[in-house]
Formats: structure tokens, C-alpha cells, sequence
């Protein structure tokens, strides 16, 4: 196995120590807020927490030059991020989540903003370090590591809360994460190569504005991330409101998370190996938009209990459907030298998408039912389609006029 291997072992573990205090914001702190009596809107509204990832592209071109100690750029950055992780999830331990919902919400902010900056330095690390063909696999590990933060930060951390408690819990995770921190050192640095050194110079946020590939990506995958942000903020609440215990959610996503990564994502992955990254998202929308349609229908017909459950594993299944097919899009986008902020760009946009979702949610529930938010990640998920093959349509016409 040796060193060969270890970038791909890196992946899932970087990943994991990321989606962990990602997870914990979106999947455990709504649960507690939920089961302590927060509205749906209040709730809903809470996802603005993630809304460093929205603009975390602003200093992406920092952490995409700037190395900040002798491990190197990607390392560096890794290493800091991991470490303030640990302080902040630290400082919320001695906050409480039925008195303190301002002061939670605020450290949330602190603890998503390290988080997404990690992301850019992961997502550069990722793009550097992998070659085309192994792109679609390099998704497939980020999601295996994306499952195991969520089964940590949702399922295992609402599972402690309950037995332990919201300050013992929280300051467990906390020291897990800290203990994440060492495996930076088992990772190899990329090569820092001539083409990066001389075009990272020029690196600023105007590469982005002048970039009209990426804007039409950024285009295309907002109706559908829209969609299923606003699925995925009311299922777990659904799921609350009928009764389910916090843990037993908790494990309900975590296993439907695993499942999916383990059988959808790899088979995603493969899949897109046969196919053109813009192909492999009109694809992926395409099924997507079908599926959810489907799920629509039958959810009035089955009892509501077994419908709730079902919609979560859906949920997930689309996820990492739209994880594994928009990731090898975007690390076949990103330019040498501009990994990280131009992968940086895309996600913030998705972000940002998932953010409108997330606040427009729990008004959405609230008033036109569990039913309506099955319905609109379908919808999305089909516009994102046109608009995908829309813009590829427009660049073979460009293609065939300049070689006439």
C-alpha cells in the first residue's frame, strides 16, 4: 500500500474531520433546537450558520498562495483549520441550546467559516494531488468521508447528547477532533509545480468574475441544490413531529448516509468514468428529477410513518448522486494553480443555493406541508438538466463555428 495509496486515505480522513463539524451544525444542532420546542422557522432559519460557505471563495485566493508553515500550502491550511475546530466546538460546549439560541447560532458562524475554509484547502489538496482518471474516485472517497463525519457529528453526537449531555458530548467531539489533527502529517504535500508558482501570482478574485464557464456552471447547478436543501432541512424535522426519539433520527440519516455512499456513490463514480463531466450532470439531474417525482406520488398513498422514513433515504441517495457528478465536474473546471478558488467558486455558489433552500424551508413546511418540499428538489433537478444541456448545446455550436 504505502505512500502510493495514502493521498486517497488522506481524502476520506480530511473529509471526515470536515463533514464531522458540518454535520454537527446541520444535522444534530437542528434536532436539539426542534425537540426543545423551536419553530420550524426558527429552525429553518438556522441554517444561515453555514453562510461562510456562500463567500468563503473571497479568500480562497489566500489560502490558495499563501503557505503558512514549513508543511507546506494545502497542509498548513489543513492543520490550522483542524485545530480551531476543535477551540470552538470547545467554547459551545458551555453554551446552552434551550436558553442560548443567539450565542449558539453566532459560534455556529465561527465553526462553519473554519470549516469552509478547510474546504478550500482540501478541495486544492484533492485537484492537485489526483490525475482526470481518478477524479470521479477522488468524489467517491470525499463522500465515504462525508459519511463518517455525518454518522459522528449527527448520529453519534445526538446518540451522546442523550445519554451524557450536551457539555460532555460536545467536549468528546471536540477532543476527537484534535486527535483528527495529527493525520496531516501521514499526508503528502503536492508538488508544487512551475505552472501553479507563476500563474498563483495573478491569483485574485477578478479570475473569477472574467470566468464565464464558471458562471454557467453556477447557472446550472443552483435550481437543483435549491431544491434539495429545502427536502433535506424538513426531513429530520418530519421525522421529529412524528414522534421519532433524537437518536433514532440521528441513526435513521446516518445509515441511510452510509448506505448510499456505499452502493449510489461508487456506482455514480463508475458511471461517470464512461462520460464527459457536463454529460454525467444532465444524467444525474435527469434520474434525479424522475425519482423525486415519483416520491412526490407515492407519498400520499403509504403510510406517513414509513413515507418519512423513506423520503430520508431518497434524500441522501440524491446527495450523493449530486455530490460525486458536480465534484468531477468541477475538479475537471479547475484551472492549475486556481484549484482551490475556482472549486472554492462553485461550492460557495452551491452554498449559496443551499442557504435559500434552508431559510425558505421551514415557511414552505409550515404552510403548504411535508408533501410540497418532496416535490421541489424534483422540479430543480430538472431545470438544472436543460440548463446543463443548454450550455453544453451552446458550446458545440461555439466549437463547430471556430473550427469552420
Amino acid at each position: 500500500m504505502g505512500r502510493r495509496y495514502m493521498p486517497h486515505i488522506g481524502m476520506v480522513a480530511l473529509a471526515s474531520q470536515q463533514y464531522l463539524a458540518i454535520a454537527f451544525i446541520y444535522s444534530a444542532i437542528p434536532v436539539v433546537l426542534r425537540a426543545n420546542g423551536a419553530s420550524l422557522q426558527l429552525v429553518g432559519l438556522y441554517g444561515m450558520a453555514l453562510f461562510a460557505f456562500t463567500v468563503n471563495f473571497l479568500w480562497a485566493p489566500v489560502v490558495d498562495r499563501w503557505s503558512l508553515n514549513r508543511l507546506g500550502l494545502r497542509r498548513s491550511w489543513i492543520l490550522l483549520t483542524q485545530v480551531g475546530t476543535a477551540t470552538v466546538l470547545t467554547v459551545m460546549a458551555f453554551l446552552n441550546p434551550r436558553t442560548d439560541f443567539v450565542p449558539v447560532f453566532l459560534v455556529s458562524l465561527a465553526l462553519a467559516a473554519i470549516a469552509a475554509t478547510q474546504r478550500i484547502a482540501t478541495l486544492g489538496y484533492i485537484a492537485e494531488v489526483l490525475d482526470s482518471g481518478e477524479r470521479p474516485l477522488g468524489a467517491t472517497l470525499l463522500g465515504w468521508g462525508r459519511v463518517i463525519g455525518h454518522v459522528i457529528g449527527g448520529a453519534v453526537c445526538l446518540q451522546l447528547i442523550g445519554i451524557f449531555g450536551w457539555r460532555p458530548a460536545l467536549l468528546g467531539l471536540a477532543l476527537l477532533l484534535a486527535a483528527f489533527a495529527a493525520w496531516v502529517f501521514a499526508i503528502p504535500e503536492p508538488l508544487l509545480r512551475k505552472d501553479r508558482r507563476r500563474q498563483s501570482e495573478r491569483l485574485s478574485i477578478l479570475t473569477i468574475l472574467r470566468n464565464n464557464g464558471l458562471w454557467s456552471t453556477a447557472a446550472t447547478i443552483a435550481p437543483g441544490v435549491i431544491g434539495i436543501a429545502v427536502a433535506f432541512a424538513m426531513m429530520q424535522l418530519r421525522l421529529v413531529d412524528l414522534g421519532f426519539a433524537a437518536a433514532e433520527i440521528g441513526w435513521i440519516g446516518a445509515l441511510s448516509d452510509a448506505l448510499t455512499y456505499t452502493i449510489v456513490a461508487p456506482l455514480t463514480g463508475a458511471i461517470l468514468k464512461r462520460m464527459a463531466p457536463h454529460r454525467g450532470v444532465i444524467w444525474g439531474c435527469a434520474v434525479l428529477a424522475i425519482s423525486f417525482g415519483a416520491l412526490a406520488i407515492i407519498d400520499r398513498y403509504v403510510d406517513v410513518r414509513v413515507s418519512a422514513v423513506v423520503s430520508v433515504g431518497i434524500v441522501f441517495v440524491a446527495l450523493a448522486v449530486q455530490h460525486v457528478t458536480f465534484t468531477n465536474w468541477f475538479l475537471g473546471l479547475a484551472r492549475p494553480g486556481k484549484a482551490g478558488t475556482d472549486v472554492t467558486f462553485l461550492t460557495s455558489v452551491m452554498a449559496a443555493s443551499a442557504l435559500v433552500g434552508f431559510a425558505a424551508s421551514g415557511f414552505i413546511g409550515a404552510r403548504l406541508g411535508y408533501g410540497v418540499t418532496l416535490l421541489l428538489p424534483g422540479l430543480g433537478y430538472a431545470l438544472s438538466a436543460l440548463l446543463a444541456a443548454t450550455f453544453l448545446r451552446s458550446a458545440d455550436l461555439t466549437t463547430r463555428v471556430a473550427g469552420d
